[in-house]
């Protein structure tokens, strides 16, 4: 909040109250930003080059100290390189003692999500005259950086350890213990089956309380900690049932053994675990989050050499998913596959054909020419003869859509050798090329068309019916001259010579 507001504590209590909250908030899933555990620290900002002055910072600041505490407030002073003129001045005085690198604020401007994401705005706000960040001098960002350091020394560690403690403490009481198993052991056998798996659980409750103290414990890089209590929360996951939160469970059991790998646990099957109870959930959200996991586990296989496995593990997840996801997984799926030792370039090639009709089927043809286009060397016309004419046949079909003549024409030139084709579809494919050519304007010899040629020293013209004797011509060849008879005769000779040379 700026520093020389008149009524901070209002101020404070209105950013405590946010008009929208967040997702978890809204599903009482989350601590309430108002609870005393909840983390909170107010900045006051001093801009140094609008005049604001010392004496206002320091009396909001006490007054913000008495209601929320001295370690969870803090003053942070901006453009201290100029005294008045704004941040234009305070732009210029940092040029002429030296800026801040641009690059320092590149990440900041990174593209935002159409309609806002998870929770990002719909659009950034325009950049200052000078630029992102050319008006704070290396003294401001030592400052912010120091109010951090701070932050986390004096605000948030601290409230992370009692927290802690006190779930623990409540986990514990509630879980742990003789008394608690058997007292669990019976329920479960009574049937009890608690929320429906459409349901989450309120923060306050024993099962949001486990999941909360191991994410915290994975968050500090407790890994065997924090899979004791996923194990423990899973058990009254798997027995309610509920299959989001178990596989939420397992899931990060799997990634806290990839984290701190142990002999005796393999990653995957957890990840495998928690695909198979993902599918379970209904709707999109259920088929994104198994997505997700078999994504982990792929990468977790190609990380330690075994890229086979990642395929599978990418093959495996893109049954249910959307065109377009799927596209991109078989495609994932076809590359693993080329770094196995030796390479499945076979297999490879035919996931990248699936790749390619996903993408159409999702309207992002460029991206299946792309593939296409990959996998058309591995088909050679001499051994893969109908695969490779079926790759042009669509090629050429896909770039007649996006308009891309030259590529047509390319595609169907390659379709002219066909001669074990009947001859209807020989005349299709010639009708094609000729289309492709008009549509390329192509004026003259066409690079890479091959022509069979005819040597005219060897060729050898018989007759053996009725046009070789005139006394058996019919009449209507003979024309009403000389000379029109013999224009006739020199032109079935030319129909015979041509006849005879094509067989």
């Amino acid at each position: 909040m700026p520093a020389d507001t008149s009524h901070p504590l209002q101020v404070a209590a209105k950013l405590l109250a946010p008009e929208q909250q967040l997702p978890l908030h809204a599903t009482d899933s989350m601590l309430p930003i108002k609870d005393p555990m909840f983390a909170k620290h107010f900045v006051l900002l001093q801009d140094k080059a609008a005049g604001m002055e010392d004496g206002k910072a320091l009396s909001n600041l006490a007054t913000l100290s008495n209601t929320y505490g001295t370690a969870n407030c803090s003053i942070l002073k901006l453009y201290s390189s100029s005294n008045k003129g704004g941040a234009g001045a305070a732009a210029a005085a940092v040029t002429a003692s030296g800026a801040v690198p641009a690059a320092v604020f590149q990440a900041c401007r990174s593209a935002v999500v159409p309609g806002g994401g998870a929770g990002e705005p719909e659009h950034w706000l325009p950049e200052p005259p000078g630029g992102l960040g050319q008006a704070l001098s290396p003294d401001d960002m030592a400052a912010a950086g120091q109010l951090l350091k701070n932050f986390c020394e004096r605000t948030l560690l601290p409230r992370l350890e009692e927290r802690i403690a006190r779930l623990n403490l409540s986990v514990s009481t509630a879980r742990k213990g003789l008394k608690n198993r058997l007292t669990r052991l019976w329920k479960g056998a009574a049937g009890d089956s608690g929320p429906p798996q459409d349901v989450s659980y309120p923060w306050h409750s024993v099962e949001a309380q486990m999941r909360c103290l191991a994410d915290l414990a994975f968050l500090l890089g407790q890994y065997e900690f924090a899979v004791q209590m996923y194990r423990l929360a899973a058990q009254d996951y798997l027995a309610a049932p509920n299959s989001k939160w178990y596989a939420g469970a397992e899931e990060m059991i799997g990634l806290c053994s990839i984290l701190a790998p142990s002999p005796s646990g393999d990653p995957v099957k957890y990840l495998n675990r928690a695909f198979e109870h993902y599918s379970k959930v209904r709707g999109r959200q259920g088929r994104m989050l198994s997505t997700r996991v078999m994504m982990d586990a792929a990468a977790y296989q190609a990380a330690v050499g075994r890229h086979f496995a990642a395929s599978m593990s990418l093959m495996r997840a893109h049954f249910d998913e959307e065109a377009a996801r799927a596209a991109l997984l078989l495609e994932a799926a076809a590359y693993a596959l080329l770094r196995c030792q030796p390479p499945s370039a076979r297999k490879a090639a035919f996931h990248l054909v699936l790749a390619g009709l996903r993408y159409h089927t999702a309207k992002q043809k460029r991206l299946a020419i792309h593939c296409y286009m990959q996998v058309t060397p591995a088909y050679s016309p001499g051994t893969w003869r109908h695969i490779s004419e079926h790759l042009h046949d669509i090629l050429g079909k896909q770039c007649v859509e996006l308009g891309d003549a030259e590529g047509c024409l390319k595609h169907c030139m390659a379709l002219l050798d066909c001669s074990h084709r009947p001859p209807a579809a020989q005349g299709q494919h010639l009708v094609r090329f000729l289309e492709a050519v008009k549509a390329a304007g192509v004026c003259g010899p066409i690079p890479g068309l091959h022509l069979p040629e005819v040597v005219t020293d060897t060729v050898l013209v018989k007759f053996a019916d009725q046009r070789c004797y005139q006394s058996y011509t019919p009449p209507a060849l003979l024309g009403s001259s000389p000379m029109a008879f013999a224009a006739n005769a020199a032109g079935a000779a030319v129909d015979g010579s041509s006849s005879s040379s094509s067989g």
